[in-house]
């Protein structure tokens, strides 16, 4: 009997925990390397569209976020000036009918515990946490990967360790993100304390100029989830570490400060906020070296104004998992899977990464030009909002 393929992942976020759960139902052992000394509850809510809930259900997740996850009924955008309504897509059963799989919303400790809860039942992974990956070595046909006073050998790593990648810096597949321009303000608002409008089961999306704002309910509508972007000057050095960065409620405030006084009265409610800048880089030409891919953001930061840097991360892992699936009785190759991942994911997390990065030009339009976007955004029948995603929401690998 062989022995199964030994596949080291560096990084045990969302997209690392569901390759180590995809490359081992396709008959892998994974050990998990994470950097943190524990996976603790961090951030705030993410959406997880049809293309990612879908691979969620082939992995047996989604049932074991009943309860946690709930499905918005429809997206709501919305005039920062006169709060009127620009466009209203329904979600909810036209979702699931149209694309196969819900459209859900969760707070990321929640899907993190999902994950986290389904690798621990798995028998072929290991997660070990507090240990960073320095480094790593071509080890004949496999990689040796280095640590603090520590080695550990694979058949193949998977750098999923996230945008600012050490792993893809070592490989020379691409350099460091730029900052965009643009930070990222996130809160919870307990929804007792929340306007009545924020508290629909809805996601709404409210437009303004060089800014925007998100907002839906969370864990049973008991909380609401404020995501804030603007645009602004900083030019902080270094690694800016996820979710570690408070920020002053005034600081978000001035920057809505002309907006109608709706959002107003939701921003007033949060206790506190977590700063985020957020960066981006050219789509990569590669991902794969010998016996190393890429995952997630470490292969494709993109821009949050599709909502899909998780999403991809979990397209990703699927698409690796397929690539290593036994096929006609014979197990792929090391270096023949990779080919396949990097083909069924480069192109498309490529499309992505560059259509999130123009949505968020139309997002934060001033002046005569946003009148017109909101214009045509009014104009545009429901069907003919629903067919812009088809591309996207549909994930075949």
């Amino acid at each position: 009997m062989n022995t199964p393929r030994h596949a080291l992942i560096a990084g045990a976020g969302i997209g690392g925990l569901t390759a180590a759960l995809a490359l081992a139902r396709a008959g892998l052992r994974v050990t998990m390397l994470e950097r943190a000394p524990a996976l603790d509850e961090v951030g705030a809510g993410l959406q997880l569209a049809p293309n990612a809930s879908g691979v969620l259900r082939e992995l047996g997740i989604l049932p074991r976020l009943e309860g946690l996850a709930q499905a918005p009924e429809r997206v709501r955008v919305r005039s920062s000036s006169s709060g009127s309504d620009l466009m209203v897509l329904p979600l909810g059963r036209e979702a699931l009918a149209r694309w196969g799989a819900p459209t859900l919303v969760v707070h990321r400790a929640d899907l993190q515990g999902a994950l986290l809860a389904a690798a621990r039942e798995q028998p072929s992974i290991t997660l070990r946490t507090g240990v960073e990956v320095e480094g790593m070595t071509r080890e004949g046909a496999g990689v040796r990967v280095h640590m603090q006073g520590e080695t550990i050998d694979g058949d193949l790593l998977i750098g999923a360790d996230g945008a600012h990648s050490r792993i893809r810096r070592q490989l020379g597949l691409g350099g460091a993100p730029v900052y965009s321009g643009r930070t990222a303000w996130r809160a919870l608002v307990p929804a007792a304390d929340a306007p009545a409008f924020a508290r629909a089961p809805e996601t709404q999306l409210w437009l303004g100029a060089r800014a925007h704002l998100v907002h839906y309910p969370l864990r049973q509508g008991s909380l609401v989830n404020i995501v804030a972007i603007t645009e602004d000057d900083w030019r902080g050095e270094g690694e800016s570490r996820f979710w570690s960065e408070p920020g002053a409620p005034r600081d978000v405030l001035r920057r809505f400060g002309d907006w109608t006084r709706d959002p107003l009265r939701l921003l007033e409610k949060a206790p506190d906020w977590r700063r985020w800048p957020l960066f981006d880089l050219e789509p990569l030409k590669r991902w794969t070296s010998g016996p190393v891919a890429l995952l997630g953001d470490a292969a494709h930061p993109m821009l949050p104004f599709f909502a899909q840097g998780a999403a991809q991360s979990i397209e990703d892992a699927a698409a690796l998992g397929a690539a290593f699936t036994p096929r006609d009785g014979a197990t792929p190759s090391v270096t023949r899977a990779f080919a396949d991942y990097e083909r069924m994911r480069a192109a498309r997390a490529a499309r992505v990464q560059i259509a999130s990065r123009r949505q968020g030009v139309i997002y934060h339009l001033p002046g005569p030009a946003a009148v017109l976007r909101n214009m045509a955004m009014r104009a545009l029948p429901q069907e003919a909002v629903a067919a812009r995603f088809d591309w996207l929401y549909t994930y075949k690998k």
